[in-house]
């Protein structure tokens, strides 16, 4: 049996598995396939993206084993080529990030888009596609976890983290594959604005080194970074349920709207304690130990 026909037969079973339990958690309804998404690539079936976060776990994973197992630290100085991808890799995500922003709130704007409440139509084939080349963008920050194992900073590879990572991927598929636009806009285009702000973070870092007087000078804005994604995550769970309780379920597909509901809560739950941990708890515990010293 050759590597096709391996395939094809993974393909038929976890299509198969995904969209029956897609169709028991509406009900019986089946999901149809968006005519603006049919035949571009990792769409049709969801296989490539259980593929592609089942090899990001598996990865990750053994990642962590083989890093705790050998006791291996994070290094003093990264290797040139590694430090080199880091920079390239950030410069793509805050280039492609700026890219979805302003182009799907500019397409929204051409279409007479309100905040919210923006039904899908099949026929708004451009924001679909971009709405596309967002869900595939989720592939392209598995690196961001990646280069985590690769520089052994087991520190920052967290549950929010990986869960994060892990669960946009599968939802954007959903959306992608069902329903390419309309009042999924807000969510891309806020996402994507966020992360130009994430990955210049990024950038910023993985070009600044590791001096502390300089990272203090350049990267004192992190805390209101991660305010400013709990911030994205109360907007659309207002947007979520506002439109739960006032949108026709005939303009968008309320199941969406009941999965964005209750995972923006996962996520504020998840950053609301990071955030407390490191940012409150946290110079808490360090200004007692420097109390204890000078005792």
């Amino acid at each position: 049996m050759g590597p096709m026909e391996v395939y094809e037969q993974v393909d038929s079973y976890v299509s198969k598995t995904v969209f029956e339990t897609i169709q028991r958690l509406r009900g019986g309804e089946v999901l149809t396939q968006s005519e603006i998404t049919k035949g571009l690539p990792c769409v049709d079936s969801p296989t490539p993206i259980v593929l592609g976060l089942s090899s990001y776990l598996i990865f990750v994973v053994l990642g962590l084993i083989i890093i705790r197992a050998l006791d291996l630290k994070p290094r003093p100085k990264e290797p040139a080529i590694l430090s080199l991808f880091v920079i390239f890799h950030n410069f793509v995500n805050f280039s492609l990030s700026l890219y979805m922003c302003v182009g799907i709130t500019l397409e929204a704007i051409s279409h007479g888009y309100s905040l919210w409440g923006n039904a899908y139509n099949p026929k708004q084939v451009k924001m679909g596609h971009l709405i596309y080349i967002f869900y595939m963008s989720k592939y392209i920050e598995f690196m961001d976890t990646v280069i985590m194992v690769l520089k052994r900073s087991t520190r920052q590879i967290s549950l929010l983290h990986v869960y994060h990572h892990a669960s946009i991927s599968l939802i954007w598929w959903i959306i992608t594959y069902h329903a390419p636009g309309g009042e999924a806009y807000f969510s891309a285009a806020l996402n994507s604005g966020v992360h130009v702000f994430m990955y210049l973070y990024y950038l910023l870092a993985a070009t600044v080194g590791k001096n502390e007087k300089v990272r203090r000078k350049y990267l004192w804005w992190g805390k209101y970074l991660t305010q400013l994604q709990m911030f994205q995550f109360v907007l659309n769970m207002i947007q979520a349920y506002t439109d739960l309780k006032y949108m026709d379920p005939h303009k968008y597909p309320r199941f969406l709207f009941q999965i964005l509901f209750y995972y923006m809560i996962s996520l504020l739950a998840l950053f609301g304690n990071f955030y407390v941990h490191k940012y409150v708890a946290g110079p808490k515990q360090v200004g007692k130990s420097k109390g204890r010293k000078a005792e």
